[in-house]
């Protein structure tokens, strides 16, 4: 079929396959693939798609016109980098939606969210559940004030927190040098964009001794009234 060799032609001499251009041109890959293999006419509008993504005029799929020649020097060209541009989107796309579900949040995914939003706790419902929040340390503190502890973060799940009073209910019953050493963190965070460091617990808890090793960020954030907070979160390691 003329068209599918134009179309084929086009992917194969960007370095690109026929599902990335079509995801990058807001095409049906699978709708286009079933037209092609079965001969079927091809919508204009996504001709016109294609035509726009890969730089062509139209009448570049007429049987009418004569070949055109595409010169590519190399894999950067503008239709390689509208490809990488269309698969970050969709990747951060993908990558918030798994966050949401419950997957995929780490360290990593807890900065790039930090730099992303420039801590601010807006595009929050990803995250909300598994991170705790904090009021800023006053001198005098003596024990961290949680504003909000998610109900699945590692110290809710740790110890099954009820509420932010259980937490100082509980918390308040550690060691006072564990405390002193988190609350010095929480300080220290405060003055810096984030504080990352692997940590380890040993308390004796409901008559259980729990051991426990984390990686954890401490990170100043603002709600959208300008109001500042830490927010904290931890993964086992």
């Amino acid at each position: 079929m003329f068209i599918e060799q134009r179309i084929r032609g086009l992917c194969d001499k960007n370095g690109i396959s026929l599902k990335a251009a079509c995801e990058a041109s807001d095409v049906a890959y699978g709708t286009l693939h079933a037209q092609l293999k079965r001969g079927r006419e091809i919508p204009f509008s996504t001709m016109d798609k294609l035509a726009q993504f890969f730089e062509v005029p139209l009448a570049f799929f007429s049987e009418k016109r004569p070949s055109m020649s595409i010169m590519v020097d190399g894999m950067d060209t503008p239709i390689t980098q509208k490809v990488a541009t269309a698969y970050t989107s969709a990747l951060k796309s993908a990558q918030l939606d798994l966050m949401r579900k419950g997957f995929g949040i780490g360290t990593e995914q807890i900065l790039d969210w930090l730099a992303a939003e420039g801590g601010v706790l807006s595009n929050f419902d990803a995250i909300k559940d598994r991170v705790d929040l904090f009021h800023p340390i006053d001198a005098a503190d003596t024990l961290m004030r949680p504003k909000k502890i998610g109900k699945d973060s590692l110290v809710s799940k740790l110890l099954g927190l009820e509420n932010e009073d259980h937490y100082v209910e509980l918390i308040g019953k550690f060691d006072r040098k564990l405390i002193d050493r988190v609350m010095s963190a929480h300080k220290k965070a405060e003055s810096q964009p984030y504080l990352v460091s692997d940590e380890s617990i040993e308390v004796v808890f409901e008559h259980q001794r729990v051991v426990h090793r984390y990686r954890r960020v401490i990170a100043p954030v603002r709600d959208e009234k300008g109001n500042a907070f830490n927010l904290v979160h931890a993964k086992p390691l």
